[in-house]
C-alpha cells in the first residue's frame, strides 16, 4: 500500500516535470582566487560570491582553430541589479601560437571583451567588468569564442592539437551580493567539489538508509532536475560533507532513526523544504515532514511554487541546444546556436546534438537530410571536402575542390539512418581547407582577412518519419531517455549490501537517468538479491561483491530475437560467465587453433566458406556502422565497472545491472560512467569502463528483442518491415532471387502452356 502511495504521488510529480523539463544552472560560493598578472582586478566591496555556470569541465573546453561556446550561469533579482564581474579561468595547449590566439567575449548578447591566450604552463584568471544594465534576472549567457593556431605545424592534422581549457571551480560569475538566505533558487549557488562535480549528500544511517531512501528518493531526483548539471553525485552518510556540496535531511524530530547531525539540522528548520546556506560553500537541503504524504505534499507545492519557474528556464535552454528528433521536421542550425561566421583557416568545425527518442528502430528506410548553404573561396588545394560525422563515425562526405570556389545551395548530404541511435546523437560538420600556402607555414604570411569557408546558419538539418519499435537490449536509449524506466510504472532498485558506497553509486545512477527522462522516476531501493521467479517489473541491479548476478544469466528466448546476420571472428569485449565445461571447451578451441591448416592446404569449399563469412563480417560492420576498434579485448583485471541490461525471459521485464568486483571499484567507475561525456555515449548490450585509463567501451549484441510495439500503423510497420530487411540483407537478397526466379518460372512454363489461346 505504501508503495502504490508513493508511484501515484511521484506520478503527480512527474507530471509537473513533463509540462515544464529539467536542465538548470549552478554556482558555487568560493573565495576569490588570485588574479594572475595582466588581468582586470576583481569586484570589490561587499561580499561577493562566485556564480558558476551550469556547464560541466567536458563543455568548456575550447578545440580546433575556431571554437565557440555557449556558458550560462543563473542570477537572483538582488544580483542582477548589482555590478559584478565575469571571471574566466584558463590553460591552453603548448602548441598554441601566442602571437594571435584571442578570446572573444560577448553577454547576453553583447560584445563584451577581448583577451590573448597565453597560459600553456597553468591557470591564467581574467575578470572582466560588467555592468548592472548588462545582466538579466535568471539565465545570463556568455559566448566564448577561442581563435588559435598552430606554432610550427599548419597541416590539418595539428589543428586537433589546439584546445584551451577552462577551469569550472574557478570560473563564473562574481556577483556583488550573495543571494538571499533561504531562497530555494540559493542551490544554484552551490559549487563543484575537487573532483569537478556537483555532490548530493543524504544524512541518514547506514543500517536504517532504507527507510531514508524511501521517503527522500523524489527530493534528491527533484534536486538533480533543478540544478541541470551533467556531473552530479550523490553520496550518503551520517555526517554532513566537507566543501562545496548540498546536504539532505528529510525527517522530523521525532524519528529516531535519525542520525544527530540530521536532528540538529531539522531543528533549526522550518516545516516543509528549505535552504540554508552553510560555510564553504555548502548548502543544507531541509524537508520536514511527518510521513511520506506529507513529505510528498511539501515538495510538490515546492515544485508547482518557488521551483517552477526555474524549471520553466530550465525547458527554454534545454530546447535552444538541441534538435529534437521525437516528430519529422526541419530545424535551422541558428536553432541550435550556430551563428554565420566566415572561417579563414584549415580546419573548420561546428557541432550540436539530435536527441532521437527511445524507440527509433534505426535502419536504412529513410535519411535524415543535411541541406548545406555554404561556400568556398578560390584558390583552395585538393583535397577540400566537407565531411560529416555521426557519433563519431564517418556519416557522409562532399568533395569541394574547385579552382574558382563552390558555392552550395540547399545541397543535400544524406545521413543514414543507421548511424543514429536512440537517445543524444552529436553530429559534427567538417570542412577541410588546405591552400598550397599552408606547406610553407609561415605564421607571418598568413591572411587572416581572406577567408575560406563560409557555413550559412540557414543549412538545415531535416528529420524524417521514424520506425518506432523499442529494441533491447540497447544502452543508448536507457542513458538517452531512461528507456524502459520512464514510464508511470514503479521499478525497483537491488542493491546486494547497505552500504555508503553501493548506496551512494545507485543513487548516483537514478540522479543520472532523472536528468535524461527529464522527470522524477518512481523507484523504490530494496536490499539484497532480485529473485527472477519472482521480479516481474524493469529492475536496476547495483552489487559489488565480485560475482555475476543471477540476472547476468538471463537469456533472450530464441523466437523473440531479432538476430543480426553476423560471422565476427573478432575477439571482442563480452567477458560472460563460465560454466562446467568451460574448461574443456578451451582445450578443444586451443587444440583446434593449434592443428589448423593453412590457407593454401585448405579445401576449396573452406576456403569458400571461410570468405563468404569474411564478406558477410565486412558488409554487417558495413551496415551497423561497426569499427575495427569497437572490437577491443579487456582483460577481466581490468574491468573496473560495467552496465549491462537483460530481458526476462517470457515476460517484458528488462533488467539493468551495474556491476563491479569491490565498492572503491562501484563508486570509481559509477563516477567514470555517469561522466557527460560517457553517459551519452552508451550503447549496445554492455559498456565496460576500463580500471587502466577509465575509457569506455561498449559491446554490441548480436541479437536484439522487440519491445511491445505501441504504434501499429500501417506507415509504421511498413517502416519497421524495411528497417528489419536491411538489417537481414541476405534475407532480402534471397526474397529477391525467389521472386526473381519464381517470375521466369511463370513466364517460361506457366504462360506458353496456359496463359496462350489459338484463335481460328
Amino acid at each position: 500500500m505504501r508503495k502504490r502511495k508513493l508511484t501515484v504521488l511521484l506520478s503527480a510529480a512527474t507530471a509537473l516535470w513533463l509540462v515544464a523539463p529539467n536542465l538548470s544552472t549552478v554556482a558555487s560560493e568560493l573565495t576569490p582566487p588570485t588574479i594572475s598578472s595582466g588581468s582586470t582586478a576583481p569586484v570589490s566591496g561587499g561580499q561577493s560570491q562566485l556564480v558558476s555556470f551550469r556547464q560541466s569541465a567536458s563543455e568548456m573546453r575550447m578545440e580546433g582553430e575556431d571554437a565557440v561556446r555557449e556558458l550560462t550561469f543563473y542570477l537572483s533579482p538582488d544580483q542582477a541589479a548589482t555590478s559584478g564581474a565575469l571571471r574566466l579561468s584558463y590553460t591552453n595547449a603548448v602548441s598554441v601560437l601566442p602571437d594571435d590566439a584571442t578570446v572573444d567575449v560577448e553577454l547576453n548578447g553583447k560584445p563584451l571583451s577581448s583577451f590573448p591566450i597565453r597560459s600553456p604552463h597553468g591557470p591564467t584568471t581574467r575578470d572582466l567588468p560588467v555592468a548592472a544594465k548588462d545582466l538579466v534576472t535568471g539565465w545570463n549567457t556568455v559566448r566564448i569564442r577561442a581563435r588559435q593556431h598552430h606554432r610550427i605545424d599548419c597541416s590539418i592534422e595539428a589543428s586537433y592539437e589546439l584546445w584551451s581549457q577552462f577551469d569550472t571551480l574557478v570560473s563564473g560569475f562574481v556577483a556583488g551580493v550573495p543571494a538571499k538566505d533561504g531562497d530555494l533558487a540559493n542551490l544554484l549557488s552551490v559549487g563543484r567539489n575537487g573532483d569537478a562535480a556537483t555532490e548530493i549528500r543524504l544524512i541518514a544511517k547506514s543500517e536504517t538508509a532504507n527507510t531514508a531512501l524511501r521517503d527522500s528518493l523524489p527530493l534528491m531526483q527533484t534536486l538533480a532536475l533543478v540544478l541541470g548539471r551533467k556531473d552530479i553525485v550523490v553520496s550518503l552518510g551520517e555526517l554532513e560533507g566537507t566543501g562545496p556540496g548540498i546536504d539532505v535531511y528529510v525527517g522530523d524530530l521525532d524519528d529516531a532513526d535519525l542520525p544527530q547531525s540530521a536532528h540538529d539540522a531539522l531543528a533549526g528548520a522550518p516545516r516543509g523544504l528549505s535552504v540554508r546556506r552553510g560555510d564553504a560553500g555548502r548548502y543544507a537541503v531541509t524537508l520536514r515532514a511527518s510521513g511520506i504524504a506529507e513529505t510528498q505534499a511539501f515538495l510538490l507545492a515546492a515544485v508547482n511554487g518557488p521551483l517552477q519557474p526555474l524549471i520553466r528556464a530550465n525547458k527554454l535552454a534545454a530546447a535552444r541546444g538541441i534538435i529534437d528528433g521525437n516528430q519529422p521536421g526541419t530545424h535551422e542550425l541558428s536553432e541550435v546556436g550556430y551563428r554565420t561566421t566566415p572561417f579563414s583557416g584549415r580546419l573548420f568545425q561546428t557541432s550540436f546534438d539530435i536527441v532521437m527518442p527511445a524507440d527509433l528502430y534505426p535502419g536504412d528506410y529513410a535519411t535524415v537530410d543535411l541541406h548545406l548553404n555554404a561556400a568556398t573561396a578560390p584558390g583552395l588545394a585538393a583535397g577540400t571536402q566537407i565531411l560529416v560525422r555521426v557519433n563519431e563515425r564517418a556519416a557522409a562526405s562532399q568533395i569541394l575542390h574547385d579552382p574558382e570556389g563552390v558555392r552550395l545551395e540547399n545541397k543535400p548530404l544524406e545521413l543514414p539512418l543507421r548511424a543514429f541511435h536512440p537517445g543524444v546523437n552529436h553530429v559534427r560538420i567538417l570542412a577541410e581547407l588546405p591552400t598550397s600556402g599552408d606547406l610553407a607555414c609561415d605564421p607571418a604570411a598568413r591572411d587572416e582577412s581572406r577567408s575560406r569557408f563560409l557555413l550559412l546558419q540557414e543549412t538545415t538539418v531535416k528529420i524524417p518519419p521514424l520506425a518506432r519499435a523499442g529494441r533491447l537490449p540497447d544502452l543508448a536509449a536507457f542513458a538517452g531517455k531512461s528507456f524502459p524506466f520512464a514510464g508511470a510504472g514503479a521499478f525497483d532498485i537491488y542493491v546486494d549490501a547497505p552500504t555508503p558506497a553501493r548506496l551512494g553509486s545507485a543513487l548516483t545512477v537514478l540522479a543520472r537517468m532523472a536528468i535524461s527522462a527529464g522527470h522524477p522516476l518512481p523507484a523504490e531501493v530494496k536490499i539484497g538479491r532480485p529473485d527472477p521467479a519472482k521480479t516481474t517489473g524493469n529492475v536496476l541491479v547495483v552489487n559489488a561483491d565480485g560475482g555475476a548476478t543471477e540476472s547476468a544469466e538471463l537469456v533472450v528466448p530464441k523466437g523473440n530475437r531479432l538476430h543480426m546476420a553476423a560471422t565476427d571472428a573478432l575477439v571482442t569485449a563480452s567477458i560472460g560467465g563460465t560454466g562446467p565445461s568451460s574448461h574443456s571447451e578451451a582445450l578443444l578451441n586451443a587444440f583446434q587453433v593449434e592443428t589448423q591448416l593453412e590457407e593454401d592446404k585448405l579445401s576449396a569449399k573452406s576456403r569458400i566458406t571461410a570468405w563468404l563469412s569474411a564478406a558477410a563480417t565486412t558488409v554487417n560492420r558495413w551496415l551497423t556502422y561497426r569499427e575495427i576498434g569497437d572490437d577491443v579485448h579487456i582483460e577481466t583485471q581490468d574491468r573496473l565497472v560495467s552496465l549491462r541490461q537483460s530481458k526476462v525471459p517470457d515476460s517484458d521485464a528488462v533488467w539493468t545491472i551495474v556491476s563491479a568486483t569491490d565498492e572503491v571499484s562501484l563508486s570509481l567507475g559509477v563516477a567514470a560512467l555517469t561522466r557527460p561525456g560517457t553517459w551519452t555515449a552508451l550503447e549496445g548490450e554492455e559498456s565496460i569502463i576500463r580500471r587502466s585509463d577509465l575509457e569506455l567501451v561498449n559491446r554490441k549484441p548480436q541479437a536484439y528483442s522487440f519491445f511491445p510495439i505501441t504504434d501499429t500503423s500501417p506507415a509504421n510497420l511498413r517502416r519497421l518491415a524495411a528497417a528489419w530487411l536491411s538489417d537481414n540483407f541476405m534475407i532480402y537478397v534471397a526474397l529477391v532471387v525467389f521472386l526473381m526466379g519464381g517470375f521466369g518460372w511463370w513466364i517460361g512454363y506457366t504462360v506458353p502452356r496456359k496463359g496462350v489461346r489459338t484463335v481460328e
